[in-house]
């Protein structure tokens, strides 16, 4: 039942647009572990690579940068592509 939940959840945050929509989300299904909100972003977002130049970052500020990366929907763009058969700038 937890693979299906997640795949609820993952549905239901790839539906946002916002930072309270995000929130929403989390809080309905009652998800409060900041570092899997953040896995769950990513696996949202085809689990990206993030590399941090500033030294050390802390869980929360990993989960705002997270959320903005989200926000962005850059990789909403990347999912027409795979959909597509086309290559990204990324592969």
């Amino acid at each position: 039942m937890k693979e299906e939940q997640n795949k609820i959840v993952i549905g239901a945050l790839k539906e946002c647009t916002t930072k309270e929509s995000i929130e929403d989300t989390f809080n309905r299904y009652e998800i409060t572990d900041t570092q899997e909100r953040i896995n769950k972003l990513n696996r949202c977002m085809g689990d990206p690579q993030t590399f941090f130049s500033s030294g050390n970052v802390s869980l929360e500020e990993t989960y705002e940068l997270t959320i903005q990366m989200f926000l962005t929907m850059s990789w909403k763009l990347n999912e027409i592509y795979d959909r597509m058969g086309l290559v990204t700038a990324n592969a």
